[in-house]
């Protein structure tokens, strides 16, 4: 019996982490483990993370140094979710001497958002400082039966491109909602959102150019808008 024992205690362990692997793969919430899938060309790239495990509806945090305080329409905010009832401005921010109001609202819905039945909202920001910054984005294309989101941020002749990543890092199978956002210049991927734990991950260009400030602006507006897991 003595030997017995040693066996049923190993057998034991593994059936509890064989449980605990279960429950955090569970259906409709990435593996604790997971990460959001970079492109090549922001893969080597450090990531920065900020924000806190639930925004609700008011509140700061810091990144990289700068203060950033923000109030939101709603608990709850999410582009992969309906926009909630009677919310018309759902996030408002300042980082720096920088002040960003935003509005949302609910298209007609197309065929792409019947083929997903999905109800993408439009979410529409605008900077005041400096030269006139803007943000939309919303509806974006359907990939492996997934409906994106998708848009731009544009400072003066300065556009960033901005779109909903699915895939987490080894799983072929994308997401319904997003795990992220990749920032796009000239077509190519310069920053990325990762928004598959519980606070985000931001990995973007030096944030002393403009292409980094424009960046992380959008990065800000995007991470507000998404509830933490």
């Amino acid at each position: 019996m003595r030997h017995v024992l040693p066996a049923l205690s190993a057998s034991t362990l593994l059936l509890f982490a064989g449980c605990a692997a279960v429950q955090d793969g569970r259906p409709g919430r990435p593996p604790v483990q997971g990460s959001m899938a970079q492109a090549p060309s922001v893969a080597g790239v450090a990531q920065e993370s900020f924000g806190k495990a639930g925004w609700g509806r008011q509140g700061e945090f810091a990144l990289g140094g700068q203060r950033v305080r923000y109030e939101r329409g709603a608990e709850r905010l999410s582009l992969f979710d309906p926009l909630p009832a009677g919310v018309r401005a759902p996030l408002s921010f300042s980082a720096g001497d920088a002040a960003v109001s935003c509005e949302g609202w609910t298209p007609e819905q197309s065929a792409n958002g019947r083929l997903t039945d999905s109800k993408p909202w439009v979410l529409s920001c605008k900077w005041g400082t400096g030269p006139a910054a803007m943000l939309q984005i919303g509806e974006g294309q359907v990939r492996r039966g997934k409906l994106s989101r998708e848009g731009a941020y544009r400072r003066g002749e300065l556009t960033v491109g901005l779109r909903s990543a699915h895939l987490l890092d080894g799983s072929p199978q994308p997401q319904t909602a997003a795990v992220g956002y990749e920032m796009l210049h000239q077509g190519t991927v310069v920053g990325s959102l990762d928004l598959s734990g519980p606070v985000p991950r931001l990995r973007r260009p030096d944030p002393a150019t403009p292409l980094g400030r424009a960046v992380t602006e959008a990065a800000l507006a995007l991470a507000l808008v998404w509830e933490p897991a």
